[in-house]
């Protein structure tokens, strides 16, 4: 390989390198969360059916889109297309990004009121006092 060509894709390979642990981490946690929110507790803490389903359709496709981003980036990198691996690796990010701006769309839709689909608390009086 060419010294000068390797010199020229140390930045993008730190770069990379640095994204790929963010998604592995990214999507460790979301699967944490989508575990969590199809136990009964996890259900249970949400007032709103289509809130809960954008959290956990997110929770369960997030790991997908990271791995699926950081394997496709890496092998952009080595190819002839390697100006579009940074890129690709910030596609969970616009995943995050494209979902927090639907989730509260739908949430003020509901209510009125962004409160992350907990809604009213049950059982408790309304007024505050």
């Amino acid at each position: 390989m060419n010294p000068h060509l390797a010199k020229r894709r140390l930045p993008v390979t730190l770069l990379l390198t640095a994204l790929t642990v963010f998604n592995f981490c990214a999507g460790f946690a979301a699967l944490k969360r989508a575990f969590r929110l199809v136990t009964a507790e996890g259900r249970a803490r949400w007032a709103s059916r289509r809130l809960y389903g954008i959290a956990v359709f997110v929770a369960w496709t997030l790991p997908i889109i990271a791995l699926f981003a950081s394997v496709w980036a890496w092998r952009l990198a080595q190819g002839l297309a390697a100006h579009f691996a940074a890129p690709m690796m910030f596609a969970p990010i616009g995943w995050i990004i494209i979902w927090g701006i639907l989730f509260a769309i739908v949430d003020v839709a509901e209510d009125g009121v962004l409160d992350f689909g907990r809604g009213p608390k049950r059982g408790g009086s309304q007024t505050g006092a």
